[in-house]
C-alpha cells in the first residue's frame, strides 16, 4: 500500500473527472508524490484529515431567489434607530465625567453627566484664570446660578463669600438680604446722606505699599484716589497733577500716623487746595508757587465728591461693622439704595474691590479662598474707576480671590470698555440666551464658539447655558436647583404681589 502526500510547490492542473476535480480543489491543487518516510507519511495522514475538514466546512449553497434579491450582500444604507438607541454608537459623548472635585452646579444635556463650574476645583485641570463672567439677556435664570453655585453652595464647602448686592427687592434690600438672613449675617447697607455705613476711600489697609506679598501688589491708595478723582473731571490726569496727589497724600498718611488716626479725604482735597509747609517742601522753593496750581483741579473735583455724591460713603473713618463682618463667612455690601446715576455707585463697588483685596494680600499666608459676586458688572464697566477693578481682578491667583461679574448685553459695550476685557479674560464663561440677534453674534465673535452657535444661544431655555472652560468647546448644561434654593432664588414676589 502506497501513501501520498500533497505539497504546497508542486501545482497540478485539474483533472477532466468531475469527481477527481473536486478532490483537486480540496488539496488546493497539489501534486502527489509517494511517501517514503515514516515522517512523510505521518505528514501526509494530517493533510488528508485537514482536507476533510475544510470537505465539511464548505460554504452553504445560496437560495437563488434570495441571491437575485440582494440577500446575501453588504447592507449600503444604514438602518432606522432612535437618537436613544444611537447614544451608544458615539463613545465620546457617553463617556462619563470623573471628576469628583468642586460643587455640582448642573447636568450635561449631551451625556447627562454631572457638571461642575467651580472655579478652585478646575483650577489646573481646566482653566489657569479664576474669575467667571454670567453672560445673557434679563430673565434667563443668571442669578439663579450666581445664588446657588457661586453662594450657597459654596458657603456650604466652606468658601468664604462676598457680594456687592445692587438688585433691589421690595422692601427688604436687595436680593441677597434673604441668604443673610439664613445665614446669619449682618447686611452692610450704604445709603448717602449720612445714613448708612461707610469705608473710607483713604483706608489704611490700601495705603500705598503696606499691603503687600511677593509678586501681588493690588491697587493702592494712589491709583484709587487718582481713579476717582479722573473719573470726576471726566479727563486723565497730567503727570503734575499726579506728583501734586502723590506728595498731598503722603503729608496726609504721615499726619494720620502720627496723631494715629485714620486720614480722610476731605483732608486731603484740603492740601491740594491750601497745600501746608510739608506739601512746598516736598517740591522745593523753585516750585512750591507752580505745585499750588497742579493740585487745583484734583483738590477741588475731591472736594466735590465729599460734599456731595459721596457724602458719607468714603469721606470718613471706615465702619467697624465693615472689618467685623470680614470675620462671617458671608459678607454682604448692599448697595441697593445708592443712586444708578453719578459716579457713587461705581466709585464705592471700586473701593470695596480694592479695599478687599489689600486685606486679601495680607491674609494670603493663610490661604484663604473667596468669591466676590457682582452681579451688575456694568457698574464698573467705565473710566478709570473699572480699568482699577480690572487691575485688581488680574491678582486672583495670588490673592485666592475669584471675581464672579454678570453682564447683559455685550453689544451695547464699546470696544474698549473694561467690562469687555473682564468678559474675556475669565476662565468659566456661563452663556445665557440672548433675544437679541447682534447679542447673540457678539457673544460668538468673542468667544470664538462654533458655527451655528448663534442659533443656539437664541433658542436656549430658561435655565440652561453653554458653559465655557479656557479655550475649550461649549457644553450645553442645565442648571439642577433643590426645593430650598428655588425659594432663596425667587426673585417674583413684587411683580407678582405675594411671597
Amino acid at each position: 500500500m502506497t501513501t501520498s502526500t500533497r505539497t504546497p510547490h508542486h501545482r497540478s492542473t485539474p483533472p477532466a473527472n468531475r469527481t477527481r476535480a473536486r478532490r483537486w480543489w480540496f488539496s488546493g491543487g497539489r501534486k502527489t508524490v509517494p511517501a517514503t518516510t515514516a515522517e512523510e507519511r505521518s505528514v501526509a495522514a494530517a493533510y488528508d484529515g485537514l482536507d476533510r475538514k475544510v470537505a465539511r466546512k464548505r460554504a452553504p449553497k445560496r437560495n437563488k431567489w434570495l441571491d437575485r434579491w440582494g440577500w446575501y450582500e453588504i447592507r449600503v444604507e444604514g438602518s432606522w434607530a432612535s437618537t436613544r438607541q444611537s447614544e451608544a454608537l458615539n463613545l465620546a459623548t457617553m463617556r462619563r465625567s470623573v471628576r469628583h472635585e468642586g460643587m455640582i452646579t448642573g447636568l450635561n444635556k449631551i451625556s447627562q453627566s454631572t457638571v461642575t463650574t467651580d472655579p478652585f476645583a478646575l483650577y489646573g485641570a481646566e482653566i489657569e484664570n479664576i474669575n467667571v463672567a454670567v453672560v445673557g439677556d434679563i430673565g434667563k435664570g443668571k442669578s439663579s446660578m450666581i445664588k446657588t453655585a457661586y453662594c450657597q453652595r459654596q458657603l456650604v464647602k466652606g468658601t468664604q463669600v462676598v457680594v456687592i448686592d445692587k438688585k433691589r427687592q421690595g422692601s427688604k434690600g436687595g436680593e441677597y438680604t434673604m441668604v443673610a438672613e439664613e445665614m446669619g449675617s449682618p447686611s452692610i447697607r450704604f445709603r448717602t446722606g449720612n445714613r448708612g455705613m461707610r469705608i473710607n476711600l483713604l483706608d489704611p489697609a490700601i495705603a500705598s505699599g503696606e499691603s503687600r506679598i511677593d509678586g501681588v501688589a493690588p491697587a493702592g491708595q494712589e491709583a484709587l484716589v487718582g481713579a476717582v478723582i479722573e473719573d470726576t473731571i471726566g479727563r486723565d490726569l497730567g503727570p503734575e497733577e499726579k506728583g501734586a496727589m502723590r506728595r498731598a497724600l503722603r503729608v496726609v498718611n504721615e499726619r494720620a500716623r502720627r496723631e494715629d488716626r485714620e486720614p480722610r479725604p476731605i483732608e486731603l482735597a484740603t492740601e491740594l487746595l491750601d497745600p501746608s509747609a510739608e506739601f512746598a517742601d516736598m517740591f522745593g522753593q523753585l516750585w512750591a508757587d507752580e505745585s499750588r496750581k497742579w493740585g487745583l483741579a484734583p483738590g477741588l473735583a475731591l472736594q466735590e465728591l465729599c460734599e456731595g455724591d459721596l457724602k458719607g460713603l468714603v469721606d470718613g473713618q471706615t465702619s467697624p461693622e465693615i472689618r467685623e463682618a470680614l470675620d462671617h463667612p458671608f459678607v454682604h455690601f448692599d448697595v441697593s439704595a445708592l443712586p444708578t446715576k453719578g459716579p457713587a455707585l461705581r466709585v464705592i463697588m471700586t473701593v470695596i474691590n480694592t479695599w478687599l483685596a489689600n486685606l486679601l494680600a495680607d491674609r494670603s499666608a493663610r490661604h484663604k479662598q473667596t468669591l466676590l459676586l457682582v452681579e451688575e458688572g456694568w457698574h464698573v464697566a467705565e473710566g478709570s474707576t473699572g480699568r482699577v477693578f480690572r487691575e485688581n481682578m488680574k491678582l486672583s491667583r495670588g490673592l485666592g480671590l475669584s471675581t464672579v461679574s454678570a453682564f447683559h448685553h455685550i453689544s451695547d459695550l464699546p470696544p474698549e470698555s473694561p467690562a469687555r476685557a473682564l468678559m474675556k479674560e475669565a476662565g468659566i464663561v456661563l452663556l445665557y440666551g440672548q433675544d437679541r440677534l447682534e447679542d447673540a453674534e457678539e457673544t460668538v465673535r468673542m468667544y470664538h464658539l462654533p458655527e451655528g452657535s448663534v442659533e443656539i444661544i437664541m433658542s436656549l431655555a430658561k435655565g440652561h447655558c453653554l458653559v465655557k472652560y479656557g479655550k475649550a468647546d461649549p457644553i450645553l448644561m442645565e442648571h439642577v436647583l433643590s426645593g430650598r434654593e428655588m425659594v432663596l432664588t425667587n426673585t417674583d414676589e413684587v411683580i407678582k404681589g405675594a411671597a
